[in-house]
């Protein structure tokens, strides 16, 4: 029997599960560690014996403040993400020769120490050359006007890199993961990024820097537009994208784009970068790497991602509107086509650093293809430059969520995949797994929908799933458990995605939300081979007494709006589940070992100017001072409020209007693409001018702290805005459709608006749900809010 097939006329899909395998890969990778070896196997990483599926965020540092690091970095792990990948920029430590800054914001081992506090490990991405829109890819000024051949072996240009590199090993002292400290948060290092036609100054990277003291059981490489790799040294890593600043403005949506939709064994992506590419074309490979044996087979390395766009940013030419929905299908699609690996980019926003001697975002004056913002690197991500979180960072966490339970059931199988508008795959063994299903593409190129029924062949069983064909609506993507092993040794399939399996409190908890508008019917098959089926009705507020009970597990099945308001960790030890709209993280991890072994943790939620209402199971057993119980005997969570702690008054500032635009922007080109440029500096001479005279923040609270985080969102329709403050542009934004949201925390008096017209004649690319609206204003300044919220410890 094929491994997948698709029968048109009766509408069912067929799908029947593939060989596994444990063969390790051929790839020089993993360590020893006693207890918890990692070994890179064939399908899939393995650590401590176990498949381990890592879910991997890139944030940068140094485009942040070091204020809201652990805050950040702890949001990020309450979302289910358990690496932290950044990038660390040459310029903005080394602008000019001599000491290399690691002070504030530049602080490396800060940052890298307080993602281990909170839980994270870490993966060192160090470049040389790094892109990340930043000037230059990253190097410093005087190294990219060196007379050398950049980014090859040659002598001179290794002469600038292994001081660089030495710098970093030397702060990191300690923290690499390795024999001599197996607990140590870097486990996995990139060098440089997007480098196609080099393997032998890829090894000779690897090389100096372990030399310098870099260690760690994976090392990993740009596997994207077809780059060669030096055989067995890296791990390459992919991307996916819903779109592209990188492409010009009048292509549309560029086929390649549907390729992350499809569920499909095709790992790379030919357009991610290749207009760096064809702005520059890299140096001839050397004599050395035509001697090297062929890279392995992708088929005998499991698949890896680093670059699942979060969002995208805009440049000035093009400006994508990636929707949340854009990014979770992504995501989806990855792992239906065999991810045992997850990377996103970003998945936290920043800031582009102002340097003592220049900007350092990717532009025309550097000789770019783009002309990126000035300051705005926010990425429209799942959580935004300043820590706001994003509706995509909820779908993302059902996700993480999901393999958090099950990530190493799933890691070593291989998808069984059937392509067509509806996509399917099934990843299973011979008695368990997942089915996967889509019918989303972005607005611009949507599916139809489709009226079906799975037939999954899991070894000698089989599971027909609906039990009636039904109609799974365009737009739709979703995973389906199949015969998971419950604790009485029955299984249970379902038409509803797996959040989690949890033991709470004693109790072993399934929890599971219905899918693509069809009712969840749950198939109950016994260690004897008896099967029942019962439909269950998805609810807001699980009622204690009418939970289902099925092979020793009790069900609850959540509506989908509920489901994404889910958050799962640890509470004083003990695992709880929480349901909350506002953002909620779990205090310090406690690992084996290091400052925080043995940490209690608690429970935070973010308030604003508005009450907070969230609910936990089990109850929580040290409610904090003035935290109000709110539920009702019958209701399975516990639910509590939190009183506000901003004031609502706060929350709008004096807007003056202080001149009118007089003109557009002129009309530019430039760069190696000859595409649209930015204003420049003198521009904004023409733009309208407001006074935006910021309220008082809130005195601290009785416990003595301060309002956390305050954002000003502003709703507007132009070309392009700066946000200053004496006279530093501390913010920017190409509109795009988005609101723009700028960090005041802490900041008193008055911030000025400058805001350059629409040009109704503009090639610009806009989203097509956008443009409309722009051809018909010039200038809109719509309205201007700030939200002040504090995190507030609701456990003693």
């Amino acid at each position: 029997m094929d491994h997948a097939s698709s029968t048109d006329a009766s509408r069912r899909i067929r799908l029947s599960n593939s060989p596994t395998t444990d063969a390790v890969s051929s790839l020089r990778l993993g360590d020893d560690v006693p207890g918890d070896a990692i070994t890179v196997r064939q399908t899939h990483l393995e650590r401590g014996g176990r498949p381990w599926f890592p879910v991997a965020g890139e944030y940068h540092f140094s485009r942040t403040d070091p204020a809201r690091w652990a805050d950040d970095l702890a949001a990020m792990r309450a979302d289910g993400v358990t690496l932290v990948s950044t990038y660390v920029l040459w310029i903005v430590h080394q602008e000019v020769p001599g000491p290399v800054d690691w002070h504030g914001a530049r602080d490396l081992r800060r940052f890298v120490e307080t993602a281990r506090a909170v839980g994270l490990e870490v993966v060192l991405r160090i470049g040389p050359w790094a892109h990340g829109e930043t000037r230059n890819g990253g190097f410093p000024d005087w190294v990219q006007g060196a007379d050398v051949a950049h980014r090859t072996n040659d002598p001179g240009y290794l002469d600038l890199v292994r001081p660089w590199i030495a710098a970093m090993s030397a702060e990191l002292t300690g923290l690499f993961r390795g024999a001599a400290d197996p607990t140590a948060p870097i486990v996995a290092i990139q060098v440089e990024n997007e480098l196609y036609d080099q393997p032998d100054h890829l090894s000779t990277l690897r090389r100096m820097a372990e030399e310098a003291g870099m260690s760690a059981p994976l090392w990993t490489a740009t596997g994207w537009g077809g780059a060669e790799l030096p055989p067995h040294e890296f791990l390459p890593v992919y991307a996916g994208y819903a779109d592209g600043f990188w492409e010009d403005s009048d292509a549309g949506w560029p086929a390649n784009y549907a390729l992350h939709y499809r569920f499909t064994t095709e790992r790379d992506d030919l357009g991610v970068g290749a207009d760096v590419r064809a702005a520059g074309a890299s140096a001839p490979t050397s004599p050395e790497a035509s001697q090297l044996p062929s890279p392995p087979d992708v088929a005998d390395v499991p698949y890896a991602t680093c670059e699942l766009g979060g969002g995208m940013p805009p440049a000035y030419h093009r400006r994508p509107l990636v929707d949340p929905d854009d990014v979770a299908a992504i995501a989806l699609a990855k792992l239906a086509s065999g991810s045992s690996f997850q990377g996103y980019y970003l998945y936290h926003g920043g800031i582009q650093v102002l340097g003592e001697h220049s900007s350092t975002q990717e532009s025309h004056a550097t000789g770019y293809p783009n002309d990126m913002p000035l300051r705005d690197y926010d990425f429209a991500a799942p959580l935004g430059s300043s820590g706001q979180r994003r509706r995509h960072a909820d779908l993302l966490r059902l996700q993480h969520l999901l393999l958090q339970t099950a990530g190493a059931d799933l890691a070593p199988l291989r998808p069984a995949i059937a392509e067509g508008d509806l996509r399917a795959s099934l990843r299973a063994d011979d008695e368990q797994g997942f089915v996967f299903v889509s019918t989303y593409q972005p607005a611009v190129a949507p599916l139809s929908g489709a009226e079906v029924q799975f037939e999954l062949a899991v070894g000698e069983h089989r599971v027909v799933m609906p039990r009636e064909p039904a109609t799974v609506e365009s737009g739709e993507y979703f995973v389906w458990p199949v015969r998971r092993l419950l604790p009485d040794g029955s299984r249970f399939s379902a038409t509803a995605q797996l959040v989690t399996e949890v033991e709470l409190a004693g109790r072993p908890t399934v929890v599971l939300f219905p899918t693509a508008g069809l009712p969840v019917e749950i198939q109950h098959e016994t260690a004897a081979g008896h099967r029942d089926e019962l439909v269950v009705r998805p609810t807001s507020a699980p009622d204690a007494a009418e939970a289902t009970v099925l092979g020793g597990a009790r069900f609850i099945v959540l509506d989908a709006p509920s489901a994404e308001s889910l958050w799962q960790g640890p509470v004083d030890g003990i695992e709880h589940l929480v349901l909350s709209t506002a953002d909620v993280a779990f205090g310090p991890a406690a690992p084996s070992a290091g400052p925080t072994a043995g940490v209690t943790t608690g429970l935070t939620v973010r308030v604003g100017d508005e009450p907070v209402t969230f609910a936990t199971l089990p109850a929580l057993t040290h409610p904090a001072q003035g935290i109000r119980v709110v539920s009702e005997p019958h209701e399975l969570f516990t639910r509590y409020e939190v009183a506000p702690v901003t004031d609502a008054a706060a929350a709008h500032p004096e807007v003056t209007w202080v001149r009118e635009a007089t003109g557009t922007a002129p009309v530019r080109r430039g760069g190696s693409a000859h595409r649209l440029s930015a204003p420049l500096d003198e521009d904004f001479a023409l733009a309208a001018r407001y006074l935006l005279r910021l309220p008082e923040p809130p005195s601290p609270a009785d416990d003595g702290t301060a309002a956390e985080r305050a954002i000003l969102s502003i709703d507007w329709v132009g070309d392009v805005g700066r946000a200053v403050i004496d006279g530093v542009v501390v913010s920017d934004q190409f509109w795009s459709g988005r609101p723009w949201e700028i960090d005041v925390t802490g900041v008193l008096g008055e911030l000025e608006l400058l805001l350059l017209p629409w040009n109704p004649q503009s090639e610009v690319h806009l989203d097509a749900r956008v443009r409309p609206l722009a051809d018909e204003r010039r200038l809109d300044l719509v309205a201007a809010r700030i939200e002040r919220t504090r995190l507030v410890t609701v456990t003693v």
